[in-house]
């Protein structure tokens, strides 16, 4: 009896190891497609004809099979329609083994209602192997009850029931099992294969991407260095992709960019990606501008990660944004700048004075405001020409100018018409006279003619003084006023002279 059951079992698992090679393509569910259930329900219903076959001799006068098991694997893995396909083929099977008499007719109606059971059970919604010993038991006795009908002797009932219950309980197990097993060897087959089939794609798409891309594909290992360039390396910085394999990234980048693009490196390394914008030296030896986004990519079966990196050339562009920056920076210097003299207007020296003005309150130092103008200017412009007057302007504008270029921090404006102003932040009331003294002897120098003046025969200047250290309630336009009555004071005392606020 052992050797009869270790042979069903022998056959049961080489049967459903064959047919897992077989239908490896068409696993066995209850999601598949209808033509597939039919298919494994045909050949469960072999199994439990070859199963009938093959049975255990119980006694001398009993024997038992596995035929059910078919039917059960079947319902348990596919459902109704295969457990039902397999319980007619073996019920079918029976009548044409041994004949139409009512010694096969009731095998046959049992293994009938075997299939209804256990595609009955097969739709409750629980565990897969409890379902299936549920299936197992509720075969044997349907079976059992077959047995009780045909034999009469109730210890040879007993003994029969008892191997029974035995061999298909501990048969189910096994061939539940190995079928799991098969089953699962077929999804991870299944799995493996459209992984590969996504691979390929993947690589495929990859490569045409690579291949006819304009920008530069490049990956890298974790020291920078190139593992794979695109075609498109020789359109961008001319290399050929041997010159560059193997070689680290930086030893092509500026001098000046290296660090910067280094961080960007760690960055993609640890953070997954990054953008950076640097200039790197082409086979020509010249540096072109590229811009690069960085992508890390983690590779497990090599425990190590590489970095993918997109470039373009933006050499153009960059070339064109550094003219549009240049052109904003002389928009915004002639926007501060007076047209005729060349140095800050009045627009300038606002917003200077109250910059300086909110530096001098949290230092709590003073401001020192210098304002002057031409003496009897509208008289010059009378006798000379007003060309002659703008000229006028220019050369004291620019002689001034170089008086205070060394002077950290001092601001020049003209202020408006003939009248200039200067503006010493931290600086106090001497500094100031120090400074007024020392403009006052730079124009007398320029030796400009005047002779409509009334003091002297050449251009002189009135100059007022005003200082301050700001408090919460002043203002920058008191320093103005001081400075302006200053000025005034000058030219009342009879101009080219210096007056201080007080």
């Amino acid at each position: 009896m052992v050797k009869d059951f270790v042979s069903n079992a022998t056959l049961l698992i080489a049967s459903f190891s064959m047919l897992g090679l077989i239908f490896k393509d068409k696993p066995l569910q209850f999601s598949s497609p209808l033509a597939t259930r039919i298919y494994w329900g045909l050949c469960f219903g072999i199994l439990g004809n070859i199963l009938m076959s093959f049975s255990i001799q119980v006694d001398s006068r009993s024997i038992a099979d596995l035929r059910h098991l078919a039917i059960v694997i079947a319902a348990a893995f596919g459902g109704y329609v295969p457990a039902m396909i397999s319980a007619v083929l073996i019920a079918i099977g029976r009548i044409v083994l041994s004949g139409f008499s009512e010694t096969s007719l009731l095998p046959s109606l049992g293994s009938l209602l075997i299939g209804i059971t256990c595609g009955g059970i097969s739709l409750l919604h629980f565990n897969r192997a409890l379902k299936t010993f549920l299936m197992n038991l509720c075969g044997l006795f349907i079976i059992s009850i077959m047995f009780i009908m045909i034999i009469d002797d109730k210890e040879i009932l007993k003994h029969i029931l008892t191997i029974h219950y035995l061999i298909s309980l501990i048969g189910g197990f096994i061939a539940y099992h190995f079928f799991v097993f098969v089953v699962d060897s077929n999804d991870a087959h299944n799995q493996l294969k459209h992984s590969v089939i996504k691979l390929k794609e993947t690589e495929e798409r990859f490569r045409l991407i690579a291949e006819y891309s304009s920008d530069m594909i490049t990956m890298h290992n974790e020291r920078t260095e190139y593992i794979y360039i695109s075609p498109a390396v020789k359109e961008i910085i001319h290399f050929e992709y041997p010159e560059l394999l193997g070689k680290k990234m930086e030893y092509f980048i500026h001098p000046d960019d290296i660090e910067r693009t280094n961080e960007m490196f760690e960055r993609a390394l640890h953070k997954g990606v990054a953008e950076s914008t640097y200039r790197y030296r082409s086979k020509l030896g010249d540096y072109v501008w590229i811009e690069s986004t960085l992508k890390s990519v983690h590779f497990q079966e090599y425990g190590s990660k590489k970095v993918i990196i997109v470039s373009r050339n933006i050499t153009d562009r960059k070339l064109t944004e550094q003219k549009l920056q240049e052109a904003n920076e002389l928009l915004n210097r002639l926007s501060y700048m007076d047209g005729l003299t060349g140095i800050a207007n009045r627009r300038y020296f606002d917003e200077t004075l109250a910059k300086e003005w909110l530096n001098s309150f949290s230092a709590k130092s003073p401001i020192t405001l210098l304002m002057f103008d031409i003496d009897y200017f509208k008289k010059f412009n009378d006798t000379y020409g007003h060309l002659t007057g703008d000229f006028c302007l220019q050369s004291i504008a620019q002689a001034i100018k170089k008086i205070i270029t060394e002077a950290l921090g001092y601001t020049l404006c003209r202020y408006g018409g003939e009248e200039f102003a200067i503006i010493l932040p931290a600086s106090n009331i001497e500094e100031g006279i120090k400074l007024a003294h020392q403009i006052q002897e730079t124009i007398r120098s320029l030796k400009i003619p005047h002779s409509s003046s009334e003091i002297a025969d050449f251009v002189t200047l009135s100059i007022g003084l005003a200082s301050l250290i700001p408090t919460p309630s002043s203002k920058s336009q008191e320093l103005i006023k001081m400075a302006d009555s200053a000025l005034y004071l000058s030219k009342t005392k009879g101009r080219n002279s210096i007056s201080i606020s007080q």
